[in-house]
This record gives structure tokens, C-alpha cells and sequence, in this order.
């Protein structure tokens, strides 16, 4: 069993957020940044979220989400380093009729968190790539029914040769 530090126990603090359309295939999300991230990878995109700074999440969350009409998901890039207050969220978001993604760092499914609809795992290395890579260490996986469904192949990028291409057949 693990020991539970001080720092395990901090309410969650975010720096921002925004609707975007890629993290979560198929879903119109709201990504919201978490600070405080302790897995810091090297060539992290997102290193200004390793410090424990901003406003806490708990403050502003339901502000936050009726802020926007029309999204299908709230996306947590982070933030599990308090599950407890993370499952609360997730609680409140699906009392909201909307789905729940977790990006994390860890290179497994934590199995503090609960109820998510999605989930991506794995820390970011250079040398495999994201998520967009062919050579990823991470994985995103949809999760139906206590049942993970990758999802990687989603984040890949088709490249069409002009010259090969054939209209579908209608």
C-alpha cells in the first residue's frame, strides 16, 4: 500500500480551459488544465501545469461547465493526483448528462478513479511520440460497460498518395 503524502491531498487547482475537438474523439469537450501534475515528463507540452498554482477547481467547476451549450465531455488533462476530489467531479458532470475523459501520465488505469468514460495513460517520451504517432507508448481507450476499448487509432492521421486516390463508390 502506498503512503499517502500531504501533497497527495491538495484540492485541485486548474490554469485555464477551452472547448476543443480532438482530444476526445467523437465528443465536443471541455478541456480543463490541471496544475500540479507530478509525473513531469520530459518534452511535456504542458509543462507550465507541473507547479501547483491557479484557482481551485472546486470554486469554479459548475460555473465553468454552464458556461457552455453544447458540449458532450468534460476532459480532465490531469488531476488525478486527488482522486477523491476528481471522482466527486465526475460525479456532478455525469449528474449533468455529460461524458468524462481523464488524461493522465500514469502508464496504467488508476484504479482510484472511477466512472470515467474515457481515459488516456501513458507518459508522454519523445522517442514514441503522442498519441498521433505510430510508435506511442500511450493509449486512449473508451470504456463501456467496466470494458477498455482502444482507441488510439483514432488520433492517427490517414495520408492519402493523390495519385492512388479512387472517389467512393456511391
Amino acid at each position: 500500500m502506498t503512503r499517502t503524502t500531504m501533497e497527495d491531498m491538495r484540492s485541485l487547482k486548474y490554469l485555464g480551459y477551452s472547448v476543443v475537438f480532438q482530444e476526445v474523439p467523437d465528443e465536443i469537450s471541455l478541456a480543463i488544465n490541471i496544475s500540479g501534475c507530478p509525473y513531469r515528463c520530459e518534452g511535456c507540452h504542458s509543462s507550465y501545469l507541473w507547479e501547483y498554482e491557479g484557482r481551485y477547481l472546486k470554486d469554479d467547476l459548475e460555473a465553468i461547465i454552464s458556461k457552455f451549450n453544447g458540449i458532450t465531455c468534460v476532459c480532465f488533462m490531469g488531476g488525478d493526483q486527488n482522486a477523491n476530489e476528481l471522482n466527486a467531479f465526475i460525479d456532478y458532470i455525469h449528474s449533468q448528462g455529460l461524458k468524462v475523459c481523464l488524461y493522465t501520465g500514469r502508464d496504467s488505469v488508476p484504479c482510484d478513479v472511477k466512472n470515467l468514460d474515457y481515459i488516456k495513460i501513458g507518459h508522454y517520451s519523445k522517442e514514441c511520440g503522442g498519441l498521433d504517432s505510430p510508435t506511442t507508448n500511450q493509449k486512449f481507450y473508451a470504456i463501456k460497460d467496466n470494458k477498455y476499448i482502444d482507441q488510439t487509432f483514432k488520433f492517427r492521421k490517414e495520408i492519402i498518395n493523390a495519385e492512388n486516390y479512387k472517389e467512393p463508390m456511391h
